[in-house]
């Protein structure tokens, strides 16, 4: 490798590859891998994860390249504030407002995964893991939480309850469940959820993905609470906060809410209306979404580590946060590399039943795996699979 300053490595080139991974249900995510050339041989790579919200929408990849060329290209990589200047000039919307569900856009997940690159040279150059940059890290691994989609029909139930029967034998024991496309189905589920695992598994949160109005959440909860789950999560229409507010009064759960912007958590934290955090480097890359974390601490409000379901290198972005900010309150989402069949990287993130082990190689610790990612390389769109199971990407 040439010789190159300790502190001034400038980027050369990006290269994006369009990939589709496999989910233990048989669904397809789609994905963008990114991968940042520079002028001391170090390749940084980062992820622009799980894009099929935007189904009727999705980037094209193209454009993403040509944009990215113009805020990255001959610059510094250690200066990931001022690309965070540079991203702003061109895309204002992200970060300082965005959406509320899905708690990310196209133009913070791209912010997010040129930043993933630019920490992975950093880190890469300077020998060191992302979570030294951020600080240091605070905890060498965290609790983590298994996603389960709504059951849209009765035969739903024994499939979902068959594959988290393999995962409960493979340590992972604390799922979260969506509601709400069938409130009668919902229930059937949960009770057979109940009866068939009782104490061996926990239920961390009902994710009502802000479809309802606070009284009729209100009405599920009330319902729903025998099945005994820690968190209520995007309980209520979009930006209703003070109907989000009106319904903490009423719960005895916790109130958990996606932040995606300063905008956003400014207006919970006046309207008194969540308990908790919910945040992710999805809402502009681990810069920003670190500032939501010391926000809430100031207010003193409780965190959980979000995620929209990356791959290993877009979960590693995530652990390297969630090594370093002071508490984490609740089990995180980040659980990509277990609900993926199929990855790009040489070794996938780790692991240990219900923990997730924060790497510690340099940079985000991950290498691209030629042919698995020749193997996975796909278009972003195919309008004739299913979606992932999300109620708002749902076929």
């Amino acid at each position: 490798m040439q010789e190159y300053s300790r502190d001034d490595i400038r980027v050369t080139g990006i290269r994006l590859h369009t990939v589709q991974t496999r989910r233990r249900t048989g669904a397809i995510s789609s994905h963008i891998v990114l991968e940042l050339d520079t002028d001391a041989g170090i390749v940084g790579v980062g992820e622009i994860s799980d894009l099929d919200c935007y189904r009727m929408y999705m980037p094209d990849p193209e454009a993403i390249r040509i944009g990215l060329e113009k805020v990255a290209l001959g610059q510094n990589v250690f200066q990931i504030a001022a690309l965070h200047e540079r991203l702003l000039a061109y895309m204002p919307a992200y970060f300082r407002y965005a959406n509320t569900y899905p708690p990310f856009t196209p133009a913070s997940q791209v912010a997010a995964g040129i930043e993933m690159a630019f920490y992975d040279v950093v880190g890469k150059a300077l020998g060191v893991p992302v979570h030294t940059l951020l600080g240091g890290k605070v905890r060498d691994s965290f609790e983590v939480t298994y996603p389960v989609f709504q059951a849209k029909k009765e035969s739903d139930t024994e499939r979902y309850l068959g594959y988290m029967a393999d995962l409960i034998e493979e340590g992972v024991t604390r799922f979260r469940y969506y509601v709400g496309v069938d409130f009668e189905q919902d229930e059937r589920f949960l009770a057979a959820f109940r009866d068939r695992f009782g104490d061996r598994v926990q239920l961390k949160a009902l994710d009502f993905q802000g479809h309802f109005h606070w009284k009729e959440t209100l009405r599920i909860y009330e319902r729903f609470k025998q099945y005994n789950f820690e968190l209520i999560e995007s309980p209520v229409w979009a930006e209703d906060y003070e109907g989000m507010a009106e319904l903490r009064r009423h719960v005895e759960v916790d109130i958990s809410e996606h932040i995606s912007s300063f905008a956003q958590a400014m207006r919970m934290i006046k309207a008194g209306a969540v308990d908790v955090f919910n945040i992710t480097i999805q809402s502009g890359g681990i810069y920003q979404a670190k500032k939501l974390f010391d926000l809430a601490e100031a207010a003193g409000l409780k965190c959980l580590i979000s995620t929209t379901q990356e791959m290993s290198i877009g979960t590693a972005a995530n652990a390297h946060l969630a090594a370093v900010v002071p508490a984490l309150h609740y089990a995180g989402d980040p659980v990509g590399p277990l609900l993926y069949v199929d990855d790009v990287v040489r070794e996938k993130l780790i692991y240990e039943g219900t923990r997730l082990i924060v790497p510690t190689k340099p940079g985000l610790g991950f290498e691209i795996d030629r042919d698995r990612l020749e193997a996975l390389r796909a278009p972003l769109v195919e309008w004739e699979r299913p979606a992932h199971g999300a109620n708002y990407v749902s076929d």
